[in-house]
């Protein structure tokens, strides 16, 4: 119940640290694929870097090579969703923000479930309203460990998306050692409930011109030794304009 309480606080701490890091954010070195490649067996090791793929988002985000649009959704599976459509350009960003909150008692308070739509006004360029905006959608939308899905990746083919040509991967950890799923030695060493096992399982769609991640879609599946699990929902698109 606490971990409801605290989750319902999120938004606001995480927008206070962004607007402290992004500043000293830097990009991964992209590791490009052929666009010839056809094959669904393609090696993790030939593919592209999906969290560089990230980064490159996060920084035309911050930097804007051209005005665009955003979708992004956040889903937990205690019930709390958050929602997002921006417009991004050199001018700032603009949009709405919407936040869904389950009923949560704690104790014997009761916080009735609600629903939070709030408008972004993030202009000018680089002013704090900007800054707030900015890293709210890097924190709640970017943040979910797609590094960690690198190793059971697989090139699908080469689709459109958002008037981008894109190259296509999915992945899922099924069946990939333990020992490379550093999510969960680290939530062991934290001392968290011990994780049975941990999953990354979805899709990614990579621009072929400038590697940044064009859309996405997956989630964050983690099953605990006492029986219980965890799963985090995150999707994303970008659409030129």
């Amino acid at each position: 119940m606490l971990k409801s309480r605290v989750k319902w606080l999120l938004p606001s701490t995480l927008v206070t640290l962004v607007f402290l890091s992004s500043c000293t954010s830097t990009p991964s070195k992209f590791a490009g694929a052929s666009s010839q490649a056809a094959s669904s067996t393609k090696p993790a090791a030939a593919a592209d870097d999906l969290q560089a793929a990230m980064d490159k988002l996060q920084t035309a985000i911050e930097n804007p090579p051209a005005p665009f649009h955003a979708s992004f959704k956040k889903s937990d599976s205690d019930g709390f969703s958050y929602q997002c459509e921006a417009d991004i350009s050199g001018d700032g960003i603009t949009g709405q923000q919407t936040d869904v909150s389950p009923a949560t008692h704690i104790g014997t308070d009761t916080f009735p479930a609600s629903t939070r739509t709030r408008d972004l006004n993030g202009v000018p360029y680089k002013s704090p309203q900007w800054q707030t905006a900015y890293g709210g959608i890097v924190m709640a939308y970017l943040n979910g460990h797609i590094r960690d899905a690198q190793e059971g990746v697989k090139f699908i083919g080469d689709e459109q998306t958002g008037g981008y040509d894109a190259r296509r991967y999915d992945f899922d950890l099924t069946g990939v050692d333990a020992t490379i799923k550093r999510a969960m030695s680290l939530g062991n060493h934290l001392g968290m409930r011990q994780t049975k096992d941990y999953n990354v399982k979805g899709s990614a769609w990579i621009a072929k011109n400038d590697g940044r991640m064009v859309k996405f879609q997956f989630e964050n599946i983690m099953t605990f030794n006492d029986g219980t699990s965890s799963t985090t929902h995150y999707e994303g698109a970008v659409t030129k304009k």
